[in-house]
């Protein structure tokens, strides 16, 4: 007769068919990489765009524009790795991690102001935003496709 209390999980970080532990850091892992290839692919394609169109330093001050969103959101995920599990901790994390990211794209494009005299602002400020939105666009496909599977 077999044991009802045999452990039948094939992966020990699942429970009740729920991903926890290591296995969602993997997961998000895997979705900042996702959003960060889409956004260096976007940011490329404006530098391209904006050489054509006004020549080197409009590339580059798109560069850095999107270099300044890569950056902040690096940031913003290293500041974010914390072992709380209790909500407020979570929250805490969080909040910490956006206020790093948030100082530290103002860092840089304040640095970029203050150092770079050919920097055409309208082109800086094109590259941020494209990245900002391509990573919330990469985040928000990947978080349908883990809702879509988790579903099924």
């Amino acid at each position: 007769m077999e044991d009802s209390r045999k452990n039948t999980r094939k992966n020990p970080d699942e429970k009740n068919g729920e991903k926890t532990g290591e296995n969602i850091r993997t997961t998000i892992s895997r979705a900042v990489k996702s959003a960060a290839r889409w956004q260096i692919i976007s940011i490329l394609a404006l530098a391209v765009a904006a050489i054509s169109l006004a020549g080197y330093h409009a590339a580059a001050s798109v560069l850095i524009g999107g270099a300044a969103a890569l950056l902040g959101g690096y940031a913003g995920v290293v500041t974010a790795r914390s072992r709380s599990d209790s909500p407020g901790g979570i929250l805490i994390a969080l909040l910490k991690a956006e206020a790093v990211k948030v100082a530290t794209i103002l860092l840089i494009l304040l640095l970029a102001f203050k150092f770079y005299q050919g920097l055409i602002p309208l082109a800086m400020i094109s590259g941020l935003a494209v990245a900002v939105l391509i990573s919330g666009a990469a985040l928000r496909t990947l978080d349908s496709k883990n809702m879509d599977s988790k579903n099924k």
